[in-house]
Formats: structure tokens, sequence, C-alpha cells
């Protein structure tokens, strides 16, 4: 039997005294399952966790793809995306500062990201916590003449696009050429239905991997307002959870489909080191 706690009065939950190192039975697997349905994030403390073991159980929510930047893919295992800020013989041994704003991942690819999990190799003492925002209850929160009119819009959107090309962090100055023809523009619904439970949520990001070009059919400056009220809409604080990582062994997934997700590790001090594993799987074509 799982035992899944919802934390607080948060949409979070935590499973406890489980071991996902082991085989999961069909009965186990569909409890995680509506769990992961219902909580829309879930955590787990004490795992031990090879490379193999991590993608075994992350390819029963689908199959995990490697991340569009290659070179910190994993040394045992490409579809692992190594986290860190560590510095191995004068280089860094992992992606430094990994999403420290509000997106939801592979927002940009044909597949959006089903599930991602984050499985802690080394945590700070303090700092390098991870927030969630419950994208299902922003929508809800909406008002019915907000909601209808979101119901038709989509909006272009690129990875790592931004207007200033010469913005660090922008596809010209991260991604090799390669890289770039790789990611081609995609056209996504503002409003998502999610393939499981049926449930809206708003589905639109600021974050720089979102890459959020324009809303379809609107003006530029009508756009860029509609896009403004929609994110300051969603990072309203009742809509938000901060899970701070309790030391090695943490697993922490969440469900693309529905939330949205930021790090805060931009301002760790380099002295603070943190190392996560990360894998996501390909979830459907938003609709």
């Amino acid at each position: 039997m799982v035992s899944v706690k919802r934390v607080g009065d948060s949409f979070v939950a935590e499973v406890s005294d489980f071991d996902l190192s082991q085989d999961l039975t069909a009965e186990t697997w569909q409890q995680l399952h509506d769990a992961y349905l219902e909580h829309k994030v879930l955590y787990f403390h004490d795992q031990k966790l090879a490379a193999k073991q991590l993608c075994r159980f992350g390819e029963r929510f689908g199959e995990i793809v490697p991340h569009t930047i290659r070179r910190f893919w994993h040394e045992d295992d490409s579809r692992i995306t190594v986290l860190s800020n560590r510095i191995e013989y004068g280089k860094p041994k992992g992606i430094k500062d990994a999403g420290s704003f509000w997106h939801s991942d592979w927002s940009y690819l044909e597949r959006p990201a089903n599930v991602t999990m984050l499985y802690a190799v080394e945590i700070p003492t303090e700092g390098g916590d991870t927030l969630f925002c419950d994208l299902a209850a922003a929508y809800d929160a909406l008002s019915p003449a907000m909601k209808e009119r979101l119901a038709s819009l989509e909006y272009v959107c690129q990875y790592r696009y931004h207007k200033d090309r010469n913005h660090p962090e922008s596809r010209w100055q991260i991604m090799t050429d390669e890289e770039r023809a790789e990611s081609p523009e995609r056209t996504r619904p503002i409003i998502r239905t999610h393939p499981e439970t049926g449930h809206r949520s708003i589905y639109v990001f600021d974050g720089v991997t979102g890459g959020v070009k324009n809303i379809v059919g609107l003006s530029e400056a009508d756009s860029d307002d509609l896009l403004a009220e929609l994110y300051e809409h969603t990072k309203q604080p009742q809509f938000q959870y901060r899970y701070e990582w309790r030391g090695a062994g943490d697993l922490l997934m969440w469900d693309n489909r529905c939330t949205m997700h930021a790090a805060t590790t931009a301002d760790l001090p380099p002295t603070h080191i943190r190392e996560l594993h990360r894998i996501s799987t390909l979830g459907s074509i938003p609709a």
C-alpha cells in the first residue's frame, strides 16, 4: 500500500516509506499514478537510485529523451541531465542554474514533457529550493469572460527565443547551430486540456526556455498586454508551493501538463553545492 499524504492545504503530496529502486507491482503503480494525477507534484525522501534505476522508474511515464543541450548529459545514460554548480577540473560538472524562471519542461517540443523527475545527489544546507504553480487552479480562478476569451487563442513559441538576441540565455548565445536547427517554432493553445484528467489549465510561460513570441491574431501591443496579465495571474501566491530539499536521496516529480516551476539557484553561493539528476518523458501534443 502506497502512503500518500497531502502537504497542508497545498496541491503537493509526500509519498513515504517507499523504495523506488524496487520493481513496482501493477497495484502499486496504479496507486502512484493516481496520486500523480491528483496532486500534480509528489516527493520522496531517502531514495538510493543508480542511473539505470532512475530511468526505469521514469519509463513508467513514457519515453525518456535526452535534453536539447548535449554537453551536460550524464556519463552513464544520456537521457539524464546533470544539474550542478560544482566545478571539476576547471569545467562545470552540470548546468549551474537551470530554470530560474517560470516554465514547463519542453513546452517548445512537438510533444512537451509529461513527467519531470529530479533526483538529489548533493544538497546544500540552505538554498536551492524549487517553486511550483498549479496552473489548473489558476485557470479555475479566471473569470467566465476571460475563460471564454482565451478558449480559442494560440501563441507561437520557440526554444530560448528572446527579443534581445544578445540576452545570455537566448538561443543565439547558448545553443549550437545544430541545436537551433532542431528547435523550430511551435504553436500552442493558451488553455490546455489535460489528456488524462480532462481538466483545463493555463499553458503559457514567461521563462526564456518557453520562448513565447506572440499570441496569434493579436497586435503586438495587445499580445504583450494579455501575456503580461496572464503571467501576473498565474504567479499569485495562492497557486504556489515551495519545495525545500531535505538532502541527498530526495526525489521530486511533477506533471508538466498542468504545472509550471522555477529554480531558485541563481543566487546560490559557489560554496553551497547542489547536484541533481533530471529526466523528463515525452507527453502528448497540447490540445
